[in-house]
């Protein structure tokens, strides 16, 4: 915990780089993660996003087509789905036309 702390604390000096502040920020996070859970139950720390992590994950997704996009994601939310949860059938948009009169042309 006191490791948190100190990082809070280089993070709010005036000069503090980057990645001290982002390291402050993680503290803060762990810190307030901890208050909130209820006594005797375990929590994760957070974690704080590494950028060029991300930057490699969208240049990798970058060429591919957004249909391939969609499928990834449907297929990863449903894995997540508890076992024995059945999705519905997706129904097909239906739209109404409706035709209406001319009432003349204006000149």
């Amino acid at each position: 915990m006191e490791n948190l702390i100190e990082s809070i604390r280089s993070a709010l000096a005036a000069d503090a780089a980057p990645e001290a502040r982002a390291a402050g920020i993680a503290g803060c996070r762990t810190i307030l993660a901890a208050l909130d859970a209820t006594p005797g139950q375990t929590f994760a720390p957070a974690v704080a996003p590494n950028p060029s992590a991300i930057a490699a994950a969208v240049g990798a997704l970058r060429g591919v087509p957004p249909d391939q996009l969609l499928d990834l994601a449907i297929l990863k939310l449903r894995a997540a789905l508890p076992a024995g949860v059945e999705v519905p059938a997706a129904q097909p948009l239906k739209f109404h036309i409706i035709n209406v009169p001319n009432l003349g042309a204006r000149s």
